[in-house]
């Protein structure tokens, strides 16, 4: 922005900008900024009379302008410093609820938006039509001169000449794949050198012609490209903006749900759930103050020092344009923000004087904190998620949701770092019992020479695994983490894995350990579960119960509640009157999971002390357990107890439990008392008790190729069909399948193949191409372009291409990668490595002992372990079994194809960067280029099907940004 003050300036959307100051930035002499209500953010109190308004001109306005804000900010503090509390909250008031801030960038970044993209896109259009008619009418004319030259060499040489002046989409001249200069030399020597012949001649006028025609390819597929784009800007704009237009036979997917679940949703949220505050308290007490061990009730106490600590020394000050600009990059990777104030945030970021003004509004509303008051209405949109439920996202006041993004953060990493010391304090979580003893260690340790104790153990590894990944999970170990959630992959500069890479690791660990405990003749029982309806059923009353035990303090547990009793209502209820939330929390943001997690932080702990010192592996309300039966049968009992006490449910669909036995030959029963019914299932995945391996649930697969084959069916635009497919068709249904992994085995592999092929049949049953034949023909409907190659719809965006997704490449890049058929067959290697292990030590031991020294002295009399003492407790000894179960948990590595030559050479010219060009991508592409290479150059003569400054990419990538919203 300008030094003014909130002053608007230029708005960059890729290559365009938005540089109108809009008028309804400057209103009336009242107000310094008066903002219409759309656009989600209070801000600073009306100005006295004869305060200046602020636009992009004039000096004068600036510093009467920023004269004014400086004398607000001095009156505030002012009467912050003498007022009494209620004039306090009059000046608060007066604060924060005046007219709304930074509408004209969300405006711009929006409504603005469509028209901005249709006149560029149609300028665009309209050049590389100018572009494409001048090169065609100059080609035609050179060809019919060409065609009425009867002397070859004459002919060739038109050709030659008449090329290079072409208005060709890439020059000729630098074209090395047709070295025109070389072709006029070799048809001036053929003037009198017999051995330059007539078909010489031929064969290069031919070349000529093909490469003219390949000129005509590259701007039929730009015209066609940008034909796209247009028709993806004008169907959002008819329909919702942000996804496809549904037609006149769309069939409302999932309506009748939709309102089912909204029905529940409400019935949860506007339904206070009694429950008895008292016993809560006295369950926490026996679990912590009163529990038996003296090191978890000192260790209890420390852990409410530092939770009082954090509020005896809260920051009444600690926004600045740092702390603003890290918590808003916080909220750009969450879902709750919609697209519209996504722009908003985006353009706030980078320019220190909206920054500076925000930071210094939001401290002045952290000062008042104890008479906070909720701004506004938190209006909730009804979003469908491909899973098939909806999902409730609440629009609020922007800045509002800055203040309270914050604070969230500021509790949730503090709760983290007090509970993890709390919890690894020494002897404050129990160990499984069964452990090798120290004594047994030392005596251990003294016969195969080892001095300290091996922390290279498949132990210590789960502990760390669970400490560092699993525990508390949904709260942030840096206040301002850059983390990608459940339904998103990792993205580059993340600083920790996403909640997706997490679930999707616990999933091959699971796995793993079903492996290693049936070889080692143990008994495996897996439960899995979550709370039914979690988010919008947690009652108030439970969690302010466990945050006061915890230590938290009057004025914060007013403030909490004033943030969960948000007065409520839906974007389509616009006009209807507004209920405070009675029960459940926000979705999605930090103070949501500081609530979450510190409700159920107590069921880990009691899980642990109440369950042989099990370890539960819960992923905010998604719950994992294994081990023995009754150590799972113990653990179970625990959370029903919490549950019961607290309000929850468990959801019965998601629920259920299998023991699998180390004896395969045993009759597998279908339950077990104390243990939960149902199946253990994640996904599209289900735990085989016969097999012990997940498999793909076909039944449910099927289920969801009828949703998609609805959502296909309701894009309007080619971008849209296209979207929706790599979405859901191809990332959807590969992340529900599993990652594939050597634990899984290549069957795992094989049996995604076969679902995305059963996909394909099921859905495009008329099309022998599958999805690229039905893409073709929309596009020969629409467009009435033929002959569409069929690297133009796969080939990346960046290359001119459609970039549409291929689910199988990624599969076949991993299938011959296993080495063994069967992940049994590790286990089995790593018994005969044991063996030859053992033989080792005990050889080495007979060798200690005759050595004549003080140590040998120790030995002597004593015999090495027998071969059942050396392959006891392996999960606390074996650096070799810990070594195995990583092999079981890796993921298979690519192989990728070969490329030749010409797509290398290709790349290159493609690409710049010369010979690093290759590097960029991924086996994925290369496999995609190698597979079309030889249509893609005939057509194209290269790899580029299009020149990039041909198409309207700026506004591509603004599209693909914006989110899809799945009809019904």
């Amino acid at each position: 922005m300008t030094s003014q003050a909130f002053a608007v300036r230029r708005v960059s959307f890729a290559q365009f900008e938005l540089t109108k100051t809009p008028k309804s930035i400057i209103r009336s002499k009242k107000c310094l900024l008066n903002f219409p209500s759309y656009s989600g953010i209070n801000t600073i109190s009306p100005l006295r009379p004869g305060a200046v308004s602020l636009s992009s001109t004039g000096s004068t306005q600036k510093q009467q302008s920023q004269h004014t804000i400086i004398n607000q900010k001095r009156e505030f503090h002012s009467n912050h410093n003498h007022k009494s509390p209620k004039s306090l909250l009059k000046i608060s008031s007066l604060l924060f609820t005046s007219k709304r801030l930074a509408s004209t960038l969300a405006m711009a970044s929006s409504d603005g938006l469509s028209e901005t993209l249709h006149a560029v896109t149609r300028i665009k259009l309209d050049q590389l039509a100018k572009q494409t008619g001048s090169y065609e009418s100059a080609k035609r004319s050179l060809l019919e001169d060409a065609d009425a030259e009867i002397d070859s060499r004459k002919r060739t040489r038109l050709l030659i000449n008449g090329a290079e002046n072409l208005p060709t989409m890439t020059s000729l001249k630098q074209n090395p794949t047709v070295p025109l200069q070389n072709v006029r030399k070799f048809t001036l020597q053929s003037e009198r050198d017999p051995s330059v012949s007539e078909g010489f001649l031929e064969d290069y006028e031919k070349m000529i012609r093909d490469e003219l025609d390949v000129q005509s390819n590259k701007y039929s597929f730009a015209m066609l490209y940008g034909q796209l784009v247009n028709e993806w800007i004008s169907v959002g704009k008819k329909g919702n903006g942000e996804g496809s237009e549904a037609g006149a036979d769309w069939v409302p997917v999932g309506r009748e749900e939709m309102h089912k679940q909204r029905a529940t949703w409400e019935d949860y949220v506007f339904t206070e759930k009694k429950v008895d505050t008292e016993a809560i308290k006295a369950y926490l007490e026996d679990l912590f103050t009163n529990n038996p061990s003296k090191e978890v009730r000192l260790a209890f106490e420390d852990f409410r020092d530092k939770m009082k600590n954090l509020q005896k020394h809260w920051n009444n000050s600690p926004f600045d344009v740092t702390t603003v600009s890290s918590t808003i990059k916080t909220l750009l990777r969450i879902d709750v923000i919609n697209d519209k104030k996504k722009s908003t945030l985006k353009g706030f970021l980078g320019n220190d004087v909206v920054l500076k003004e925000i930071a210094d509004v939001l401290n002045m509303r952290m000062a008042s904190r104890k008479s906070f008051t909720w701004e506004g209405v938190s209006v909730v949109e009804q979003r469908r998620q491909l899973n098939g439920r909806y999902r409730f996202f609440p629009d609020e006041d922007l800045l509002q949701t800055i203040f309270i993004q914050y604070t969230g953060l500021r509790w949730a990493t503090q709760l983290r770092a007090s509970l993890k010391q709390f919890i690894t304090t020494y002897n404050v979580l129990k160990s499984v019992p069964g452990s090798i003893t120290e004594e047994q260690l030392q005596d251990r340790n003294m016969k195969l020479g080892m001095k300290v104790r091996n922390k290279h153990t498949l132990e210590k590894y789960l502990t760390d695994h669970w400490m560092d990944e699993i525990f508390l999970d949904q709260l942030p170990e840096d206040m301002f983490e850059q983390r990608g959630g459940y339904s998103s992959d990792s993205q580059e500069g993340d600083t920790r894995s996403s909640s997706l890479a997490v679930v999707q690791k616990l999933l091959r660990i699971v796995q793993s350990e079903i492996i290693i405990r049936r070889k080692l003749e143990k008994d495996t029982t897996v439960i899995r579960s979550d709370f039914k309806w979690f988010g919008p059923s947690i009652p108030h009353a439970s969690i302010f119960a466990v945050l006061e035990f915890f230590g938290v303090e009057e004025d914060w547990i007013q403030f909490f509640r004033k943030i969960l009793e948000a007065p409520i209502t839906f974007i389509e209820d616009i006009d209807a009157s507004p209920r405070p939330r009675q029960r459940g929390i926000p979705i999605g943001v930090p103070i949501a999971n500081f609530f979450g997690e510190a409700l159920l932080f107590c069921t880990d702990f009691a899980v642990n002390q109440k369950a042989n010192g099990a370890r539960l592996y819960r992923l905010f309300d998604d719950i994992w357990m294994w081990g023995g039966k009754d150590t799972c049968s113990k653990g179970w009992s625990a959370l029903t107890e919490f549950a019961a006490l607290t309000g929850l449910e468990f959801n019965e669909e998601k629920t259920g439990s299998v023991h699998i036995y180390s004896d395969r030959n045993k009759k597998v029963e279908t339950h077990h008392a104390g243990l939960p019914g149902g199946d253990v299932i994640w996904g599209f995945l289900k735990l085989d008790p016969v097999s012990g391996f997940f498999t793909i649930n076909t039944a449910k697969v099927d289920s969801h190729i009828e949703e998609l084959s609805l959502q296909l069916n309701a894009c309007k635009s080619v971008f849209d069909f296209t979207q929706a497919w790599n979405i859901y068709g191809a990332r959807f249904f590969r992340t529900n399948c599993g990652k594939a992994s050597v634990c899984f085995g290549r069957q795992h592999v094989d049996s995604m193949l076969e679902t995305f092929q059963r996909i394909q049949q099921k859905i495009f049953k008329s099309a022998t191409g599958g999805v690229g034949e039905h893409l073709k023909q929309m596009i020969v409907d629409r467009f009435g372009v033929t002959d569409i190659p069929d690297g133009y719809l796969y080939f990346p965006v960046k290359l001119g291409g459609l970039e549409l997704q291929n689910p199988f490449v990624d599969l076949y890049l991993i299938r011959d990668s296993f080495h063994q058929d069967d992940p049994y067959q590790l286990m089995d290697e790593f018994f005969k490595a044991e063996d030859r292990e053992y033989s080792r030590q005990k050889e080495r031991f007979e060798s200690r002992k005759k050595a004549g020294d003080a140590k040998a002295a120790k030995l002597q009399g004593l015999e090495f372990l027998s071969r059942e003492e050396y392959g006891s407790y392996r999960e606390e000894t074996s650096y070799e079994l810990l070594e195995t179960f990583r092999l079981l948990t890796d993921e298979p590595l690519e192989i990728g194809v070969d490329l030749n030559g010409e797509v290398r050479a290709g790349l290159n010219i493609s690409v710049v960067g010369g010979s690093k060009g290759r590097d960029q991508w991924k086996n994925y592409d290369k496999w995609i280029f190698q597979l079309y290479a030889k249509e893609m150059m005939k057509r194209f003569g290269g790899l580029k099907i299009v020149d990039e400054g041909l198409l309207p990419m700026g506004l591509m990538a603004m599209l693909r940004q914006s989110r899809f919203k799945w009809q019904g």
